[in-house]
């Protein structure tokens, strides 16, 4: 099986998924850096996932 990450994948997660920042994880995060960056990185991809089925349903 090829695992070879695309080069559109990776330039996508270097502009989506940024540097950690407690800023803005959920206070119940903040002592467990690991999950709240991971729960933010999964908003941000729902958020995206979202916006871009949104802009393909306008062209319907």
């Amino acid at each position: 099986m090829d695992q070879n990450i695309p080069t559109i994948i990776d330039a996508l997660y270097r502009y989506f998924v940024t540097a950690p920042s407690p800023d803005f994880w959920p206070d119940y995060f903040r002592h467990d850096p690991v999950q709240g960056h991971g729960l933010w990185s999964f908003y941000q991809g729902l958020r995206l996932g979202i916006q871009l089925s949104d802009a393909c349903l306008e062209k319907l």
